[in-house]
């Protein structure tokens, strides 16, 4: 997240990025295959994400652009930012990746030009909108007018009412106390203190207490940049969705999608809710109310040309279109795949779904034994109904099947994550070699960050030590013997292990790293 400044003569060395830039970041939701899937579902000629021009304004030290650059090698990148530090980080890393098709440019959006900089089939602002004055904003938003293609698609994140309420108020009380430091870690180490006090302390215990607690727990997952340019910042501006949809409409824009689809269900509301939000024609003003029943405080807006014609509801048949994947697997073995006998499905966020079609059992079957691999919706139509057949099926009407499993795909992808669209399928090796290498960008990743995207777009959370020890160690040098005699002692020192953990694992690292290797791979983290 880095702000752009009305101020070019503002000397660099004093701007507050270069001195605490941002940590490396990666959004998949920011992604060209992303956006193009969600165009795609409502009904636009998206631009080929694989062959595309992609504009990131506010881009950091390039993490997020040189990702999705390394990527998609026949496609171009531009990453602008204001902070000299962030855009020396991002050439260096380019440079040391051998990427040829990413830019990376140090300058004040207010100085942009379509003149200069031509048209792009996919521009992105995260984390920069409402974090910049409002003759910024203004030119942000220019931008995406005059320098979107005619069928480009646009991608602005921003803080959202009626949740960012609640954040406003910490924010207010953590810069009162704050008043006076200017130390970026002092300053920020202060005004957590502060929000342990409040949280420990407060003695209205309904409302009051609940939101200190909740902002203590969410600080605690964040880096000291995160908080010290988002919760300390000067400027902080929300906005509800239908001032944020009136800014789009003024510069002949329009609403398209949140960046996550499912965003804009309606699950785990009630009866009353859903008839309430059943009853809005009005896209726009559907949305806002989905808000003040969700009470959100973020929004990752999708937005196209006033001009196009969207599909208000996304049509099943556009699904034919799309590329599917899903970590959804049968929470108990499936004895007759051609009965409407009801089964659960599980993902491995611990989702889970029932369903007694056939068909649609056996597609979900095959989506988690190919998992991290996607497919298209026809193949895997076909590959669904080779199971059935195999079963024993003698069903003569597989057309009417068919749409049966399109809809009830659908309905799933836009009720929840359980099911990822995208919008192409990318390659990658999902077989291990005897010595084990994961790719070079991965390996890149690692050194700076929490999480790695591998080659078929997933994001991998590396949530303990050893996990990202293990990653470390398979540069293509070890074979998995090797591999687990380097562990045994790295695990006795870990200190995110207790005893008893130290001692599972130990006793079980030969079947751990067995079992990691192949699932890395189905993911896509070694090299091709």
């Amino acid at each position: 997240m880095t702000h752009a400044s009305t101020s070019p003569a503002e000397t660099h060395d004093r701007f507050s990025y270069d001195s605490l830039p941002y940590p490396s970041k990666f959004f998949l939701q920011t992604h060209p295959d992303r956006l193009a899937a969600a165009g795609i579902l409502y009904g636009m000629d998206a631009a080929n994400p694989q062959a595309c021009r992609v504009l990131e304004l506010g881009c950091g030290n390039g993490s997020n652009l040189i990702t999705q650059a390394f990527l998609s090698p026949r496609s171009n990148f531009v990453g602008i930012d204001l902070a000299q530090t962030h855009i020396d980080l991002a050439i260096k890393s380019a440079d040391e990746l051998g990427l040829e098709n990413v830019e990376f440019r140090q300058m004040d959006v207010m100085d942009m030009t379509a003149a200069e900089f031509g048209q792009f089939d996919y521009i992105t602002a995260h984390g920069l909108f409402a974090w910049i004055p409002e003759p910024v904003r203004e030119r942000v938003l220019s931008i995406f007018q005059e320098m979107l293609t005619p069928n480009g698609i646009g991608y602005i994140s921003y803080n959202a009412y009626p949740g960012a309420h609640a954040r406003e108020m910490m924010r207010s009380m953590m810069r009162f106390h704050t008043d006076g430091i200017d130390e970026p870690h002092q300053k920020v180490n202060t005004a957590i203190g502060l929000i342990g006090v409040l949280a420990n302390n407060a003695t209205e215990r309904e409302i009051h207490r609940r939101i200190l607690e909740f902002e203590l727990k969410r600080h605690r997952d964040h880096f000291a940049a995160d908080i010290f340019h988002d919760d300390l910042g000067e400027i902080y501006q929300p906005f509800y969705f239908h001032e944020f949809a009136l800014l789009l409409d003024e510069h002949d824009l329009q609403f398209l999608s949140e960046a996550e689809i499912h965003a804009s269900s309606t699950q785990g509301l009630g009866q009353d809710a859903v008839e309430l939000l059943n009853s809005i024609s009005d896209r726009v003003r559907r949305e806002q109310y989905l808000d003040f029943f969700r009470g959100r405080v973020f929004r990752q807006t999708l937005f196209c040309r006033k001009g196009i014609e969207l599909d208000s509801e996304p049509s099943v048949d556009l699904l034919d279109k799309l590329f599917l994947s899903s970590t959804l697997r049968p929470v108990e073995h499936i004895d007759d795949i051609a009965s409407n006998k009801i089964e659960k499905f599980r993902s491995t966020k611990g989702q889970q779904m029932q369903i007694d079609h056939p068909l649609t059992k056996a597609a979900l079957t095959h989506l988690g034994e190919i998992w991290g691999a996607s497919i298209a919706t026809t193949e895997l139509l076909q590959a669904a109904k080779e199971k059935l057949v195999a079963a024993g099926s003698l069903d003569e009407n597989w057309e009417q099947q068919f749409e049966t499993t399109r809809a009830i795909l659908l309905q799933v992808a836009l009720g929840s994550d359980m099911i990822e669209l995208h919008s192409y399928s990318p390659e990658a090796s999902t077989k291990p070699s005897y010595k084990p290498k994961v790719n070079r960008l991965a390996r890149w990743q690692l050194r700076d960050a929490n999480n790695v995207i591998t080659l078929l777009h997933k994001d991998l959370k590396l949530s303990d030590q050893t996990s990202r020890r293990l990653l470390e160690l398979m540069d293509g040098s070890r074979s998995q013997v090797e591999l687990e005699r380097e562990l045994r002692p790295f695990i006795k020192n870990v200190d995110d292990l207790d005893d008893d953990g130290k001692r599972e694992l130990l006793g079980s690292l030969k079947s751990w790293i067995d079992d990691s290797v192949k699932d890395l791979a189905r993911l896509g983290l070694f090299e091709l």
